[in-house]
């Protein structure tokens, strides 16, 4: 019985069905989440204690107690601080380093940043920032060497050709 004396009416509710293809419509029309990055960032203000293992790119704006060891890219930024040593395949240094640094392939120290250690690289690029320590340049890593051609020696030429003995 509803208000001042009424019957109450009840609409049906209907709820879509697992079988019907406008509910299966709607999780296809659903965005698919994001590709994973492989960018780290250890941010200004955030004290990282620890080792960076792996691949990719590691930006640091905040400051990094212990090592990296990556294959891949290391930027530290001005406002960056590095404790411990760098191993990666390309690293820019902006900020400030002290512990020694292994760039497989590049290495570029920007005005603003300094290097307290020891440097080893195949590319060495300085812009007027700080290296107190030693740079050792790497050989780049050697390609395989292509086959040879087979030594050619005058015995074993072997000529058809008739001399003429006049």
């Amino acid at each position: 019985m509803g208000f001042f004396g009424g019957q109450t009416r009840q609409d049906p509710v209907s709820t879509p069905s697992y079988e019907d293809e406008t509910f299966e419509d709607a999780f296809d029309s659903l965005p698919t989440l994001p590709k994973p990055q492989d960018n780290t960032v250890i941010a200004k203000g955030i004290t990282f204690t620890g080792v960076i293992e792996g691949d990719g790119i590691v930006q640091i704006e905040g400051r990094l107690e212990g090592e990296v060891r990556l294959k891949g890219s290391v930027t530290v930024t001005t406002t960056g601080e590095v404790q411990g040593p760098i191993t990666a395949d390309s690293v820019r240094v902006a900020g400030e380093v002290t512990g020694s640094i292994t760039a497989r392939e590049h290495l570029c120290l920007e005005r603003t940043g300094s290097i307290h250690g020891d440097v080893s690289t195949c590319s060495l690029v300085v812009e007027n920032g700080r290296l107190d320590g030693s740079s050792k340049m790497l050989i780049p890593q050697e390609r395989p060497q292509e086959p040879q051609p087979a030594e050619v020696t005058v015995s074993s030429l072997d000529f058809d050709i008739p001399l003429d003995e006049g």
